[in-house]
């Protein structure tokens, strides 16, 4: 299985079900215990609040540097504030990773209103042993346009590491980026819309839209540091799903993701100010599936699926703590 194979199962993890939240959480140390007996189902749970301490504490919270804000309006209400989710990742039928994704307060920064997202994805069992990977994220997201600030990624794939740091200007339609490997660093800006969001912040824009209709659709463009996309989603169905927490009734949204170029607008001579760039298809459609969302207030990611031409992958809520403004 190449690099490119396990690139993709981590995207699954990160795009899809907003994996990422700050407020870096550490395990309780051990208390001196005595020995006592545990049933097979007890022993089960200790495994998994074992897995969760240990996600939890892989939850960083990064370094705030944002540039200095416009005027703000009033933030609209976040409701998903210190929301907390955890996910099985599984690709071809076998679990190959678990996946965080915790939700911080709302913050202040340089007179700017944000909210930290942060989360971590880590491999296990016979995908640890042919690829191991332990990759994090973290982004800023602006409460007021659900877009991001800035975003921090770091992977650590089969004993190497990278590092993407990408600030996003959104009023001059542009990106810096912050490329990190071993001793080598690049710095460049890249051409975005003004409506760019990163693999996270899209899905809370989602999730903010309030009832869903059968049939609506919506486009977000996303830039990773890499790569500018354009995700195409459709409301497709109600369907109440089977997880490990229950029954949930939910919306299904099929979702399409294509690969975009974007050309430097230039300057508007008339108002001086920089002219929105050019957007066109570069390749399309490079993976689709589909995402579960709540039928509530919430509007919790409950399952994302996706499909590739190198397998399927699949998502599936294991655990969920709801946010405070819930």
């Amino acid at each position: 299985m190449n690099a490119s194979t396990h690139r993709i199962h981590v995207r699954l993890a990160l795009i899809a079900l907003a994996t990422v939240a700050l407020i870096a959480w550490a395990p309780r140390s051990a208390e001196a215990q005595r020995p006592t007996k545990v049933t097979p189902s007890q022993r089960v749970e200790q495994v998994e609040q074992v897995e969760r301490a240990e996600l939890r504490a892989s939850l960083q919270e990064p370094r705030v540097e944002l540039a200095a804000p416009p005027a703000q309006t009033r933030p609209r209400e976040f409701r998903w504030q210190q929301e907390e989710l955890f996910y099985s990742v599984r690709v071809n039928d076998a679990e190959a990773m678990r996946a965080g994704l915790r939700t911080g307060e709302v913050r202040r920064h340089q007179g700017r209103n944000y909210v930290p997202l942060s989360g971590t994805a880590q491999s296990r069992g016979f995908f640890h042993a042919v690829y191991p990977l332990h990759d994090r994220a973290n982004t800023y997201l602006d409460p007021v346009t659900m877009r991001p600030l800035r975003t921090e990624k770091h992977f650590e794939e089969r004993g190497q590491s990278r590092v993407y740091n990408v600030d996003y200007r959104h009023p001059g339609f542009e990106a810096r980026v912050e490329r990190l490997r071993e001793d080598r660093r690049l710095r460049f800006r890249a051409t975005i819309p003004d409506t760019t969001h990163d693999m996270l912040t899209w899905l809370y824009e989602l999730r903010g839209q309030g009832e869903l209709e059968l049939g609506d659709t919506f486009e977000f463009y996303i830039y990773d540091g890499w790569l500018l996309s354009r995700l195409d989603v459709r409301v497709a169905a109600r369907e109440d799903i089977l997880t490990p927490l229950g029954w949930f009734h939910t919306y299904r949204l099929d979702f399409a993701r294509h690969i975009m170029d974007a050309e430097h607008g230039g300057v508007d001579a008339e108002r001086g100010e920089v002219a929105p760039p050019s957007v066109s298809l570069r390749e399309s459609s490079r993976h689709t599936g589909s995402l579960w969302l709540s039928r509530d207030a919430n509007f919790i990611p409950v399952r994302v699926t996706i499909n590739t031409p190198l397998g399927a992958g699949e998502a599936v809520l294991i655990h969920y703590k709801p946010g405070t403004g819930a």
